[in-house]
């Protein structure tokens, strides 16, 4: 069936995923080690950015394994492969810039950060949660809107 002009272009940016994790390996995983973690704003937006260029295809999945969970990398490179299969790769990618972030800590242990991205053609709003684990920050909730 062809498409009517009435149907809405498919985004290839709009992203949701969220892990499932017992709380015993979530303070498993953040006693496992006493060195200091890194600031959560920072890193947040940093790993927004790279899961935008992703979702892109200006950057390779695999470049995100270590910072998530397996499910939301799981996730997150499905996304990928499928917007490649139906859009293609773009002809001029737009380097993604993040203005903005904000933190909520939820416990010493877990922050939630709401992120301002633009992804070169629009300005977008992204939220991800960051749990510690072994010794570092690891997403495991992404939200691209």
């Amino acid at each position: 069936m062809p498409r009517t002009s009435a149907t809405a272009p498919w985004d290839r940016l709009r992203f949701s995923a969220t892990t499932t994790r017992g709380a015993e390996e979530a303070e498993a995983a953040a006693a496992s080690t006493d060195a200091p973690l890194p600031e959560p704003g920072p890193w947040a937006g940093a790993l927004v950015r790279a899961a935008v260029e992703v979702l892109v295809g200006s950057r390779p999945a695999a470049q995100l394994a270590r910072w998530c969970t397996a499910e939301l990398y799981d996730s997150l490179a499905r996304r990928a492969g499928l917007a490649v299969r139906i859009l293609g790769r773009p002809a001029v990618v737009h380097q993604a810039r993040v203005q903005r972030v904000l933190v909520c800590p939820v416990r010493p242990d877990v922050y939630e950060a709401a992120v301002v991205v633009h992804d070169g053609n629009r300005v977008r709003a992204a939220a991800v949660r960051l749990e510690a684990h072994r010794g570092r920050w690891r997403a495991t909730a992404l939200e691209i809107g």
